[in-house]
């Protein structure tokens, strides 16, 4: 009997019993098995097969096998059927559709040949891989936010760098102005102790006051963040309270544009400022950050830093939206939000 007899048609002498136990051991298997012609018409499947590709066995064989995969698939199948055909083992990635969603399948196509050497039938078997493919998808996703955090880690361990140094610099101009240079180091005690408070304003799960469980006053939030700063960050706006869930938000957007506005923007010249003010409509909170006394923009520039990436996907996620424009004369954010504490919110 040749290699490729026992899945096709059984020959006239092969007894009964024998074909019988051929075709219940191939279907018994999980996988996929197929018989096809060396030009890729199907010879045999087992039940698995036809399950996969939707045939009913009792219609016969003899379609071609291409045309029972996706589209999208069917090139990968008829170079691998190519290859077979030629004498060669060849293998691709492919994928049914069933009812309760896609399947990914590893296909083996394995020729049979003659005594002399020439491809009289190919076995296809496919083994489903769909468990496998999404444990490779979970550990993908999972490496992708490992990867995340480690840039957004970097990116706070260069912004702490900044901070300090614009920290030490506005330190020893007040220092200076003040006329004793030993109050310098005193001064930046208080800024740093400040930013530390603000800090743990911004990053705690829990508010300390048990009476600011709902709600805290902006004023106070945007003092407390900004306070490092001193009389360099002008406050403007009227009282306004906000609900928690917007707490974060407000602090890490607040704490990203003034280690920017250090490093590049109104607070990195001894004659620059920053104002701050917002005001409410009738179901948002506009927040306006404003740079003034900077070295002079030139242009805008090609993108922005992951920093700033960062706090823009925060504020989308809570429906919000961020607009940065690029003034001469310095930067100009324009911060919206949803008002929480809105009456058509409350109820």
């Amino acid at each position: 009997m040749h290699p490729g007899g026992g899945a096709g048609s059984e020959r006239q002498d092969q007894p009964p019993l024998e074909a019988d136990l051929r075709r219940d051991a191939l279907d018994a298997t999980p996988d996929c098995v197929k018989f096809l012609s060396p030009d890729g018409r199907v010879m045999h499947m087992n039940r698995a097969g036809c399950d996969a590709l939707g045939v009913s066995p009792a219609n016969g064989f003899g379609m071609p096998w291409l045309g029972l995969l996706p589209e999208d698939v069917r090139p990968l199948g008829e170079e691998a059927l190519r290859q077979a055909a030629q004498g060669e083992n060849a293998r691709f990635l492919g994928r049914s559709e069933t009812g309760v969603g896609a399947v990914h399948w590893d296909n083996l196509l394995t020729p049979l040949s003659d005594s002399e050497g020439r491809v009289i039938s190919i076995m296809c078997v496919s083994r489903d891989t769909t468990a496998q493919n999404r444990l490779e998808r979970g550990l993908e996703e999972a490496a992708s936010r490992d990867k995340l955090l480690a840039r957004e880690m970097q990116h706070r361990i260069k912004n702490v760098f900044s901070v300090f140094a614009g920290l030490i610099q506005l330190a020893e101009r007040q220092a200076d102005l003040s006329g004793d240079p030993r109050s310098a180091t005193t001064i930046l005690r208080e800024k740093l102790a400040a930013l530390g408070r603000a800090s743990d304003a911004a990053f705690a799960e829990e508010p300390i006051d048990p009476s600011a469980l709902d709600s805290v006053d902006l004023e106070t939030l945007v003092r407390s963040v900004l306070l490092p700063y001193g009389e360099r960050c002008q406050i403007d706006g009227p009282r306004t309270v906000i609900a928690q869930q917007l707490i974060s938000v407000f602090a890490l957007v607040l704490h990203e544009l003034a280690t920017n506005s250090v490093k590049y923007g109104g607070l990195k010249l001894r004659e620059g400022n920053v104002v701050v003010s917002w005001e409410r409509g009738e179901d948002a909170l506009q927040f306006v950050w404003t740079e003034r006394g900077g070295p002079e923009i030139l242009s805008s520039p090609a993108g922005l830093g992951f920093g700033s990436q960062m706090t823009d996907r925060l504020v989308r996620s809570i429906g919000g939206r961020i607009e940065r424009t690029w003034h001469p004369e310095g930067l100009v954010v324009e911060l919206t939000v949803p008002d929480l504490l809105a009456p058509s919110k409350e109820s």
